[in-house]
């Protein structure tokens, strides 16, 4: 679960109405010590934001890689229940504070009157949402972000599919935004974290998320015609002067730390507690299927194999291995010495990893998926090897390795869905936040181990988080109702969510 600061809905509307709703509140508010209400650089408020969103997650043990068996735990100390069990608990309605930075941004964005602030708003407005509505289901949405109305301590939740048909019209109008902000060479300021003020990169990623959450409704693709989920998805893919996407890694949404206190890598701070973590089983048993060099950059060869062989040159697969995921400790324990570590050299750095939250390579096989379900027309070879190749490169693999790699049987597109799929989990390695999960639990692809390990008492994977408790106590009848019409009165994590059902 993100590491955001519990807030419940009903709090974060009170302050979101605080901040832009009524007059005489925020008298109470003004600070006679902090610049004047109204004078705040809306670029400095977009740096908050890129910052508490895109830095949000944990890199290499985040429990959202340990779901998605990218990494094991080794150690009872390092890996709870959460992480090594799935044991699913309470989401979190954090990203509603979020989204009260987002607003004041695009105030200011107004006052300066430079509408791309509100494109970019847009572009978080969804994002958050979309994401805490992946985890729960029905969310607030349409009475929790009114600023300017009457304060709601009790806001109604918005039923899944309204929370999506309103996220893809928010985007869809970022892109109009940002277009314009285009053709007049707006720029958000040189110093923004993401893509240093280039709002021609900013309507790129909008669509490109676009991408993601049409994918993300497959299973409504027949079903919810007023979403237009194929046809939307083939009008951004087929018109891209009006919808430009990504092009190249170039264009990645990365979140980048830097040698500065306070602000390195994550696991530059734990470096001692590296030896606590393996790789996955799940992630390297299709490292091996397809003889992928990936691997070497991602992780270190086993301890066993170093000892057999300690001047080791070249690439040999099988000295590299993994731990099956959500086995015992003591299973796991025990075969340690013949799994991987990460790369240390890699990650353990001030600088580490930059963070790919939407990324190319993510891109490419959502549009081979789409073109193998007959959403689009195309070549999804193209796109299933050009998602591979973005891949590599964005470990800087060479392309003589690449092509390799592209000539091998195993490898070779053929027709299939679980390829693409395949490719798609192991490009999100320790990127993407969430998303190789939610793949997976749309997919069935790769399927996910279930060891002794397992602490849900239904011996299964969780495919949703229940509501934050406290909205039992604050807002108890709207979130009641939301569990009754979704999940007949239950708030478990075995209830199937509205986007994963046929």
């Amino acid at each position: 679960m993100k590491k955001v600061k519990y807030i419940s809905a009903t709090i974060i509307v009170w302050t979101i109405l605080a901040y832009s709703g009524c007059t005489p509140f925020s008298n109470y508010e003004l600070n006679p010590n902090a610049p004047s209400q109204g004078q705040v650089s809306p670029t400095l408020v977009l740096t908050s934001v890129i910052t508490s969103t895109m830095g949000a997650y944990n890199p290499l043990y985040g429990t959202n890689y340990g779901w998605a068996q990218n990494i094991a735990s080794i150690s009872s100390q390092q890996g709870d229940a959460g992480f090594q069990g799935y044991l699913g608990g309470e989401a979190s309605f954090g990203w509603y504070s979020t989204l009260r930075d987002v607003m004041a941004m695009v105030s200011e964005g107004d006052r300066i009157n430079t509408a791309a602030y509100k494109g970019i708003g847009n572009f978080f407005m969804a994002y958050c949402l979309i994401d805490m509505s992946m985890q729960m289901g029905d969310i607030p949405m349409s009475e929790a972000l009114k600023g300017e109305s009457a304060y709601n301590f009790t806001p109604k939740y918005d039923t899944q599919a309204e929370v999506f048909t309103q996220c893809l019209s928010l985007l869809e109008e970022a892109d109009t935004i940002l277009g314009a902000a285009v053709e007049k060479k707006v720029s958000v300021g040189a110093n923004e974290l993401l893509y240093g003020g280039d709002v021609a990169k900013w309507q790129k990623l909008v669509n490109s998320l676009r991408l993601r959450i049409l994918i993300n409704l497959s299973k409504k693709a027949d079903t919810e015609t007023a979403i237009g989920i194929k046809s939307k998805f083939a009008e951004i893919v087929n018109n891209p002067d009006k919808h430009p996407i990504f092009t190249s890694n170039d264009d990645n949404a990365t979140f980048r730390w830097y040698d500065k206190e306070n602000n390195r890598y994550p696991r530059f701070y734990v470096q001692a507690t590296s030896d606590y973590y393996r790789i996955g089983n799940t992630y390297y048993n299709l490292i091996k299927k397809y003889n992928d060099p990936r691997i070497a950059v991602v992780a270190e060869r086993t301890a066993d194999a170093v000892a057999a062989n300690p001047t080791a040159s070249g690439f040999d697969v099988n000295e590299y291995g993994g731990v099956n995921c959500n086995d015992s400790y003591a299973s796991i324990e025990a075969s340690k010495n013949a799994a991987s570590i990460f790369n240390r050299s890699r990650y353990c750095t001030p600088t580490g990893e930059p963070m790919i939250i939407v990324g190319y390579p993510e891109q490419c096989f959502n549009i081979a998926e789409a073109i193998n379900r007959g959403w689009v027309a195309g070549n999804a070879e193209t796109y299933y090897n050009e998602g591979i190749r973005a891949s590599m490169e964005n470990y800087g693999i060479a392309e003589s390795t690449i092509a390799s790699y592209l000539g091998q049987s195993s490898v070779n597109y053929g027709n299939s869905l679980e390829q693409i799929l395949n490719q798609k989990y192991i490009a999100f390695f320790n990127n993407s936040g969430w998303e190789a999960f939610y793949n997976i639990r749309r997919t069935g692809i790769p399927q996910l181990q279930i060891g002794e390990g397992m602490a849900n008492p239904s011996g299964k994977i969780p495919v949703r988080w229940r509501y934050p408790q406290q909205e039992y106590t604050t807002n108890e009848t709207n979130v009641k109702a939301a569990i009754q019409s979704q999940f007949a009165g239950s708030d478990g994590v075995d209830d199937v969510l509205w986007i994963n059902k046929l």
